[in-house]
C-alpha cells in the first residue's frame, strides 16, 4: 500500500511538474514550479483569502517567517519529498 501511495505522489508532482512546464515556457516565462500559494489560489479562490488572512490575523505559525514560508514551497517538490518520505521509510525484509 505504501509503495501505490508513493507512486501516486510521484506520478502527481511529475504531472504537476510538466504542467507547470507547458505554462511557464509556452508564454515565453523562464520555468517555475507553481507554489502551494498559488495552487489553492486556483482551485478556491475564496476559501484561500479566509485562510490566508485568518492565518495571518491570529499569528498562527508566525505567519511572516514560516507561513509565508510554507506557502511559498513548489507544490510539485512538496508532493516529490513526500513520496521519497513514504518510499525511504518503508519496512525492510
Amino acid at each position: 500500500m505504501r509503495i501505490l501511495l508513493a507512486a501516486l505522489l510521484m506520478g502527481a508532482a511529475f504531472l504537476l511538474a510538466i504542467a507547470d512546464w507547458q505554462a511557464t515556457l509556452g508564454q515565453g516565462y523562464a520555468y517555475r514550479l507553481r507554489s502551494i500559494d498559488q495552487a489553492l489560489a486556483g482551485v478556491w479562490p475564496g476559501w484561500h483569502a479566509r485562510f490566508v488572512e485568518g492565518w495571518q490575523l491570529h499569528g498562527f505559525l508566525l505567519w511572516d517567517p514560516v507561513g509565508a514560508f510554507l506557502m511559498a514551497l513548489p507544490l510539485a517538490l512538496v508532493l516529490a519529498a513526500m513520496a521519497m518520505l513514504l518510499w525511504v521509510s518503508r519496512a525492510r525484509r
